[in-house]
């Protein structure tokens, strides 16, 4: 356990370390609320079923925060490390693999939620947020998107040998998936746009965040759950495969 909580301890160290990580987790998504904030502002709309355009958004936005740690904060450190010989290390250690990647994704999982909280604080006190759902249905919905896409950072970290590729191979993904999603922009895009969102995996954690933050609750979101659930698998099931130490 002692072995357990250095590794995570150092982990947290690493995530300092890694600026695109801490700029998506911490700088981006607040510059991003506050900008969408100021232009679309926050009042209650029939159209919305009483809701304003940041309360329908922030969900997306802590989306993006999931993603992001997924590929930066797990998929790239991952690779980071094979290339340093990091991992080949651990392998003569008392720590075991399993042990290795549950630090990574508590970590991840832990600096998410935290960017999430300071997101709901901030649009709280400068838009009014609204929230309808309650913190457990919330906090579960959470859980299933980040597990979801954390298993997806962990097949795109064991692809790559290098870090500098496995970085421009994930930016070049995440960039069009937080747009094609409707997780930065409004749920209003074109029709090719919408078709191609059903093909994004990301769509799926911005509809289950949104019903849970809506209020809707998880039976609503079932298909969505349903989804994530087969993406995890899959996802797990080729990071064994293509896992490698060196």
């Amino acid at each position: 356990m002692k072995g357990f909580l250095q590794l995570t301890w150092m982990e947290v160290k690493l995530f300092i370390r890694e600026w695109q990580a801490v700029f998506f987790t911490f700088i981006f998504l607040p510059m991003l609320l506050f900008l969408f904030g100021l232009v679309s502002k926050n009042d209650p709309s029939m159209d919305l079923k009483g809701f304003g355009s940041v309360d329908i958004m922030l969900p997306g936005f802590i989306a993006i925060g999931i993603a992001a740690n997924a590929f930066f904060t797990i998929g790239g450190v991952l690779a980071s490390y094979r290339e340093r010989g990091i991992l080949r290390r651990f392998q003569v250690t008392p720590l075991r693999p399993l042990g290795v990647l549950a630090a990574q994704v508590l970590v991840a999982y832990a600096m998410t939620l935290l960017s999430g909280i300071i997101l709901m604080l901030l649009g709280k006190v400068s838009f009014g947020l609204r929230i309808a759902g309650d913190p457990l249905t919330m906090l579960v919905a959470f859980t299933i998107g980040s597990l979801s896409f954390f298993s997806f950072g962990f097949l795109l970290g064991g692809l790559f040998k290098t870090a500098r590729v496995s970085y421009s191979v994930n930016t070049t993904i995440f960039f069009p998936m937080i747009f094609l999603s409707g997780a930065a922009l409004p749920v209003a895009m074109p029709s090719f746009m919408e078709g191609a969102s059903k093909f994004i995996p990301l769509t799926y954690v911005v509809n289950l965040l949104k019903d849970a933050w809506l209020g809707r609750g998880l039976e609503v979101s079932w298909p969505n759950i349903l989804f994530l659930v087969i993406f995890c698998g899959i996802c797990v099931v080729l990071s064994a495969k293509a896992f490698r130490w060196d």
